[in-house]
């Protein structure tokens, strides 16, 4: 790239670390109340992020271009660091997310479990079978993208009880991983994270230990025997489990913020090795407001001719890393190469990709390449399966089929799905409480 082009990646990075240090410094400073799951972990992470730019903010007031160089060279390294650790807490926070996601199903489907027998039926009465088939059925076909169609199809697939086996889930599994061959393995693996995820198997780094408070939630609803569930039960877990949910967005919102910080400010950090030595790190208008947050003395005013400038060079940024390509190169070509491939991904959307590596070597999915990586997920699947409670063990598998391509191909199989699952449910409190939930995602579907 040239420097113009380089000019414009430091335009982006300044400005973005503007707004989040802004928005990270709020998120803070309006969560402070919250001590018992939410302050100290993420202040010593915010005073290691805030110490690295101060420290890159003084060396670039020196005239010394070496020392410039060197300053912003200590602070990638320390910055990357960072970006590890601020990676594996995410890591956490999703882990739980998504086993928060599976006992949140289970509880919406005893939602009227101690509901009187009479309304239960009232409501079976007024939401009749084919009525309320026809209604998924319109819902689904009036969609003409094929794309959103089946996505709609699976959020649906997704709250439906599952009346099926574990080989019969494998069998689908294997199935969608069929689609796959010859393809590249990257894409494979993409859909075995999410499966992993879903399926409650994926491995973190475990930090309960410095928020003791988020696991109780989990712990207790562990502890009970869903098939004897009280209604005083069912009431403290709906509670907790709301209440943890709450507190994770809130946790997860800081760490997101962070990691576009540590982004943008690693984005400075290779951008000041390709401009000439005269070019500042930033202009007067980003550092003013950088350095407003970090001294905790942050007026409104300061970002003002900030904005409407972000909008225009985001255009610029997207269009000249649309075209990056890897030139034939020698050694000084494809360190830059490297750099602005680093770039490209530091200030994309995607704030957590990977960046070391940066690239891995791409492999042809084959027959033996899934069968190997099928062991292994099953092998996982069926060690939750064997620990977990049935209803947590359905929920598991919703949330699986919810995440493969779709497996029905027509209306027919459509409605025979629907029939044999939720028609055929023999609890009747989860058959009723699953219609409601459709229901009520369908209309506010319609309202968006």
């Amino acid at each position: 790239m040239n420097r113009d082009e380089f000019i414009v990646c430091r335009e982006y990075a300044a400005m973005d670390l503007a707004f989040s240090m802004y928005n990270l410094h709020e998120n803070l400073d309006e969560n402070s109340e919250n001590a018992d799951f939410y302050g100290a972990s993420e202040k010593r992470y915010y005073d290691w992020f805030t110490r690295v730019i101060g420290e890159l903010l003084a060396a670039t007031d020196d005239g010394d271009a070496r020392g410039q160089l060197e300053a912003a060279a200590a602070a990638e390294a320390e910055l990357k660091g960072l970006r590890k650790e601020n990676i594996k807490r995410m890591e956490f926070f999703t882990a739980l997310t998504d086993r928060l996601v599976a006992y949140e199903y289970v509880l919406n489907r005893y939602e009227l479990k101690f509901a009187p027998e009479e309304k239960l039926d009232e409501f079976l009465r007024a939401n009749s079978e084919d009525a309320f088939l026809n209604k998924v059925i319109s819902y689904l076909t009036l969609e003409r993208d094929k794309k959103i169609f089946g996505t709609k199809l699976q959020e649906i697939i997704g709250e439906v009880p599952v009346q099926m086996t574990r080989n019969k889930l494998f069998e689908l599994i294997d199935r969608a991983f069929t689609l796959y061959l010859d393809s590249d393995e990257t894409s494979l693996d993409e859909l075995i994270y999410m499966l992993r995820m879903a399926g409650l198997t994926y491995g973190f780094y475990d930090y309960t230990n410095e928020y003791p408070t988020l696991g109780e939630p989990l712990r207790d609803f562990e502890s009970v025997d869903l098939k004897t569930m009280t209604e005083s039960d069912y009431d403290r877990l709906r509670d907790e489990i709301f209440t943890l949910s709450g507190k994770l967005e809130f946790i997860m919102d800081f760490y997101y913020e962070l990691q576009r910080c540590v982004n943008d400010a690693l984005s400075l950090c290779i951008v000041r090795k390709w401009l000439p030595e005269d070019d500042a790190l930033m202009d007067r208008s980003e550092r003013r407001a950088i350095t407003a947050c970090l001294g905790d003395v942050i007026d409104d005013d300061t970002f003002t001719p900030l904005e409407g400038r972000i909008e225009l060079v985001a255009e610029r940024l997207h269009a000249q890393m649309s075209g990056v390509e890897a030139p034939d190169m020698n050694a000084e070509e494809e360190e830059e190469y490297l750099d602005v491939a680093t770039l490209a991904r530091l200030l994309s959307n995607s704030i957590f990709a990977e960046i070391d590596p940066l690239f891995v070597e791409e492999k042809t999915v084959t027959k033996e390449l899934i069968k190997e990586k099928e062991d292994v997920l099953f092998a996982e699947l069926t060690e939750v399966f064997k620990e977990s409670q049935k209803p947590v063990k359905k929920a598991v598998m919703a949330k699986i089929l919810e995440k493969l391509p779709p497996f029905l191909t027509d209306q027919a199989a459509i409605e025979e799905y629907i029939r044999l699952n939720l028609f055929n449910c023999r609890d009747k409190a989860e058959k009723c409480a699953v219609m409601a939930i459709i229901t009520e995602m369908m209309e506010e579907d319609k309202q968006r």
